[in-house]
């Protein structure tokens, strides 16, 4: 079964194309505006080069924030445009519990993505579920919370997209239409703020 991974939430683009759950080829690009000039064809070069038309795809699995806000756009809406016009199933993952399940530890994770502003922040156990609601925190909002934490932070490190695989193996996937990006005013409205 192919599974083709897409995360485009912050300034690196990553298309990952999986079989059965093991890497075949991944592509990766930085950019820091120009997302959509490149998804595109990093899918098709990930696909021609391994012989695979998107009719061989069985699942796409995509990173669907927070974000950047037109990264994420642009990544969550290709996702639904492939698993919606192929028919096959979608699943998503936020870029916080993408890291927290990178990471192996026994402790709880704290997990923080910055951006200019501030600080997406998701809490999680040691078995990648949320503790807490996701939350968004300005500067001197995110030292005063951190300064009690006494677990792992994670504050940057790479996907193991086999490990997101393995997580999301046995979840339900979604319908493509309710494939949602996450945003700041997103969590806002996700926690009633």
């Amino acid at each position: 079964m192919y599974s083709l991974f897409i995360s485009t939430f912050d300034k690196l683009i990553t298309i990952c194309l999986l079989k059965n759950g093991n890497i075949i080829e991944t592509e990766e690009k930085e950019s820091t505006r120009n997302h959509s000039e490149y998804v595109m064809p990093m899918i098709n070069n990930i696909l021609n080069n391994n012989n695979i038309d998107t009719s061989n795809l069985r699942e796409i699995i995509v990173v669907n924030g927070p974000g950047s806000f037109t990264g994420v756009r642009i990544g969550v809406t290709i996702a639904k445009t492939l698993a919606y016009t192929l028919n096959i199933p979608i699943k998503t993952i936020t870029s916080l519990k993408a890291y927290s399940v990178s990471v192996e530890t026994n402790k709880n994770k704290l997990v923080t993505i910055p951006d200019l502003k501030g600080y997406y922040v998701g809490y999680f156990d040691n078995k990648n579920e949320l503790i807490d609601n996701y939350i968004y925190l300005k500067q001197n909002e995110y030292e005063k919370y951190i300064s009690d934490k006494k677990d792992y932070i994670i504050d940057y490190c790479k996907f193991d997209i086999e490990k997101i695989y393995l997580y999301l193996k046995n979840k339900k996937s979604i319908t493509s239409h309710l494939v949602n990006p996450i945003y700041v005013k997103g969590i806002d409205a996700i926690n009633d703020r």
